[in-house]
């Protein structure tokens, strides 16, 4: 199983400048929850998949996701079980199994909701190197400081997932029973796993204060860059396209009898 992080490749979404990306993905996010049609919300979560299946044909290998396809999934279904409001659509003869319109249309809405935001956090994750975002924000004007708190924040969580990782093995490998807990023990047990991660964290953060002091890490109040990365004709092609089909879902979400 893969970790979810970024994937080097040369697709499209990798060449797009990475607040482009960004900008784009608060956009859609929050236009998300502005459409109403449960139809146009699972055509574009099915667009979404389409483009992560080309920029990633492994993405079922990738950790949280086939859980996250599922729970979508599951939404969907729950709804048509227990939502019977609208017009009949679907009667087996037992009420639990009938179907409704009302049922369809809040489970298309909900679970195309969820899985679009999934899907376009999986692309822009994948697709985005978090050097090259926090590079990006700083040319844009975010503090350096700030920057290399995110860079070093966004590469130390796979350092600390494996931590744990070792840590969780060790103690099974010791006697710990995991599937064995009530709460007095599941609190003993929580201190304990905690306690060395929390240890190992406070190891490599004063490492690595040491280490930037010894660089001279904030003795100049600008910084120069090795990568000048830059928004490109691409970029602005597609945000055209972006712009283009969320007017038309937009339109069509206030304008058509769907």
């Amino acid at each position: 199983m893969r970790k979810l992080s970024y994937q080097p490749g040369g697709s499209l979404a990798h060449r797009l400048y990475p607040l482009t990306k960004f900008a784009w993905l608060l956009i859609i996010t929050t236009i998300v929850f502005i459409i109403q049609e449960g139809i146009l919300l699972m055509a574009t979560a099915v667009i979404g998949l389409l483009l992560l299946i080309l920029i990633n044909p492994s993405i079922w290998k990738i950790r949280g996701f086939r859980l996250a396809f599922i729970t979508g999934s599951a939404l969907f279904i729950l709804y048509l079980l227990f939502d019977k409001t609208g017009i009949m659509l679907f009667n087996p003869g037992l009420e639990l199994l009938s179907i409704t319109s009302g049922g369809v249309s809040m489970g298309l809405r909900y679970s195309g909701r969820f899985l679009l935001i999934i899907f376009i956090s999986y692309i822009f994750i994948l697709t985005t190197d978090p050097s090259d975002l926090a590079y990006a924000l700083m040319r844009f004007g975010l503090p350096y400081r700030y920057g290399f708190m995110l860079v070093t924040a966004l590469r130390l969580a796979p350092v600390m997932e494996d931590e744990a990782q070792t840590i969780y093995r060790a103690q099974l490998a010791r006697g710990v029973r995991y599937d064995q807990l009530n709460l007095r023990r599941m609190l003993l047990i929580l201190q304990q796993f905690l306690t060395p991660l929390l240890i190992g964290a406070l190891r490599r953060a004063d490492k690595l204060v040491f280490s930037m002091e010894g660089r001279g890490f904030g003795a100049s109040p600008h910084r120069t860059f090795r990568k000048r990365a830059t928004a490109s004709r691409l970029d602005l092609i597609i945000s055209i396209a972006i712009f283009l089909y969320l007017s038309l879902v937009i339109t069509l979400n206030y304008w058509s009898p769907i």
